[in-house]
């Protein structure tokens, strides 16, 4: 019986075998934990689905998968040097993403100085702004790791609360960084978020990811402002629906001030 690598989130193609619990000979039971797999969305391990002797490996540790029904495989020294694994699926991602996305970009300096946050974070507030300009419940937001880049989803971003919000971005965060969170926590985002700003950059163009119609990327704010950059694929949104889908975001953003 074969072992197949499981489809953990709606866009993923495949990802990367990055350690077998097991050897050949060795018995296995139905649940335990059996390989561990990173791909650009999750680090997960894979459970086995069957009782049995593992009789085989076909992929060894640090080799790729195809993530529909391909059988699974086994222990081989990991590679070493250069980039991890994770950053090199994200370089793989954004190499795709240059090459089959016609990319585009609009940006505006947006006045924050009247919003009494009260207690939310800025994240939660661009989330929330964005979820409600697009109309959308699951908004993806970039979070920074050892290693590479995750982005959990946060869901029901439309509708709940900015503090709700706010403590399900921390909770998100958390597990992504502690190597915790589950397929449900990712996939599906009707768009991302990627609070540059959070770091000191004033002004980025972030690639579009292959799959997502665009990404919202707000820059540090000094004196009360900041600048929205929204990156978007043409094939979704000509120049003008772009231009005011951003200043929906900026509307949004006036809303949440009062």
């Amino acid at each position: 019986m074969n072992v197949e690598f499981p489809k953990l989130a709606d866009t993923l193609v495949d990802g990367l075998v990055a350690a077998w619990y097991k050897k050949p000979g060795d018995a296995v039971k139905k649940g335990e934990p059996l390989f561990a797999v990173e791909t650009d969305k999750v680090n997960t391990d894979v459970e086995s689905p069957y009782d049995g002797t593992l009789a085989e490996i076909l992929v060894p540790e640090g080799e790729r998968a195809d993530a529909v029904s391909r059988p699974i495989a086994s222990p081989a020294p990991a590679a070493s040097g250069g980039l991890g694994a994770m950053r090199k699926r994200i370089a793989e991602r954004m190499t795709e993403a240059r090459a089959t996305i016609a990319q585009g970009s609009c940006a505006k300096r947006v006045d924050l100085s009247s919003i009494q946050r009260g207690g939310a974070s800025w994240t939660a507030i661009f989330v929330k702004a964005f979820a409600e300009a697009l109309e959308a419940d699951r908004i993806g937001v970039a979070v920074e790791i050892p290693g590479g880049l995750i982005v959990p989803v946060v869901p029901d971003a439309r509708d709940a609360s900015l503090h709700d919000i706010t403590v399900r971005i921390a909770d998100l965060a958390e597990r992504a960084r502690a190597n915790a969170l589950t397929a449900l926590d990712v996939g599906g985002a009707a768009a991302t978020v990627t609070n540059v700003g959070a770091t000191g950059t004033l002004l980025a163009f972030p690639l579009v990811a292959p799959g997502e119609p665009a990404i919202l990327a707000p820059g540090a704010i000094v004196d009360g402002a900041c600048w929205l950059a929204l990156c978007y694929d043409r094939a979704r949104y000509d120049e003008y629906a772009a231009d005011r889908l951003l200043a929906t975001v900026a509307e949004r953003l006036v809303v949440h001030a009062r």
